[in-house]
């Protein structure tokens, strides 16, 4: 999992971004991974899946300034609970890529 940890926290090219520009980039790419994810579920019977993917990503990015402005402990959290949601999405589309007859 700290691969994802790793990625999602990767800060900013520039060296003078304050914490919290470094926080909502954090945000505003777990929004886009979980957006990526969202768009590679197609399938007819993932249709709910997608919706929930979807859901949780206007959430995230309606609160994103709010996150971004939480004390360290809250935000290690977030980006923690995001990369175990990652991690299992990616766990569940590589078990049903398993069982997926091409």
């Amino acid at each position: 999992m700290s691969d994802i940890i790793d990625d999602l926290l990767r800060l900013s090219e520039d060296p003078n971004a304050n914490p919290r520009s470094r926080r909502r980039q954090t945000m505003e790419r777990l929004v886009q991974t979980l957006l990526a994810m969202a768009d590679a579920e197609i399938g007819p019977e993932e249709a709910r899946h997608r919706h929930s993917i979807i859901h949780l990503t206007t959430i995230i990015r309606d609160m994103t300034g709010r996150i971004a402005e939480a004390d360290d402990t809250t935000f290690a959290a977030i980006v923690r609970e995001a990369a175990m949601l990652i991690r299992s999405l990616q766990r569940r589309r590589a078990d049903a890529a398993r069982f997926t007859v091409h």
